[in-house]
Order: structure tokens, then C-alpha cells, then sequence
């Protein structure tokens, strides 16, 4: 019963570690090292419409979380669960589920909510701006359209 309850913990501590990845969006509210302390440029625009969309992070798109996360849990059900050759199997379905699961927690964790922002530039240019939705904006706002090495940004 003890073995059960350790494989269980060791099994959702490594599968949930090994899928979550740090995913950076964007913000228009944080600033990446590079970009503090260095001239940028900032215009008026009006804000035309604005549209909800999922901005998503495909920085590992090799699997390594899921194959790290499968080794793991393999390891680990091999260890805790079983004696002869039902440690086989149970390292098998346990680095099987191990990966499900943070390949599922991985995919979750890389979506964010953003919005596509379309501006009026002063000069009468129509553009879009897409970033995450940590600002609320509306159709007729008057926002600063924000350049700097990074790209574009909204903000009021």
C-alpha cells in the first residue's frame, strides 16, 4: 500500500514538472531584459476593432517534456509498483500514462488568450497588432502604438 502511495505522488509530481513549460506571450506590460534601456518609438493610433484570439507557444515542438516525463515514470513504476516481471509492466503503463499526461499539461499550458488589435495610425495607415489580453481595449480608444526592438505593442 505505502509502494501504491509513493508511485502515486512520484508519478503526479513528475508528469505535472516535466510538462509544464514557461511560455512568454508577449505582454505588452513586461519587458524583456534586452529591451530596457534602449530608445523606442511611440505614436497615436485609434483603435478600429479589436478581436479575441489563442496565442500559441510551440517552443518544444521535439517532445522532450513527454519523453523525459515517459522515462520518469517508467523508471519510477518499474521500481515502486510490482516484483519480477510485473515490474515490466508496471513500468510500462506508468511511463505510458506519465507521458499522456504531461504531453496533456504541456498543450494546456502553451494557449493563452490574446486579442488582434486593428489601429489608426495617425498618418490615416490602418495596422494590426496582436497581443495578450492583460489590457482591455475598444473600438474608438485612443492608444499609444509603442516600437521598439521587440515589435509592436499596444497600450493606453
Amino acid at each position: 500500500m505505502l509502494k501504491a502511495l509513493l508511485f502515486a505522488l512520484f508519478f503526479s509530481l513528475f508528469s505535472s514538472l516535466s510538462g509544464c513549460a514557461v511560455a512568454d506571450f508577449g505582454s505588452p506590460n513586461t519587458y524583456q531584459r534586452y529591451d530596457v534601456q534602449r530608445i523606442g518609438e511611440f505614436e497615436q493610433a485609434t483603435i478600429l476593432r479589436v478581436r479575441p484570439i489563442t496565442i500559441e507557444n510551440t517552443s518544444d515542438p521535439s517532445g522532450i517534456a513527454s519523453i523525459v516525463s515517459t522515462a520518469a515514470g517508467a523508471f519510477l513504476g518499474s521500481q515502486v509498483i510490482g516484483g519480477g516481471r510485473g515490474r515490466y509492466i508496471a513500468g510500462a503503463l506508468s511511463g505510458s500514462a506519465s507521458g499522456l499526461v504531461a504531453q496533456r499539461v504541456s498543450s494546456v499550458m502553451s494557449r493563452h488568450s490574446g486579442v488582434e488589435v486593428f489601429l489608426r495610425r495617425a498618418n490615416g495607415q490602418t495596422v494590426v497588432v496582436t497581443q495578450v489580453d492583460d489590457q482591455q481595449f475598444a473600438p474608438g480608444q485612443q492608444v499609444f502604438l509603442v516600437s521598439n526592438g521587440s515589435g509592436y505593442r499596444i497600450t493606453h
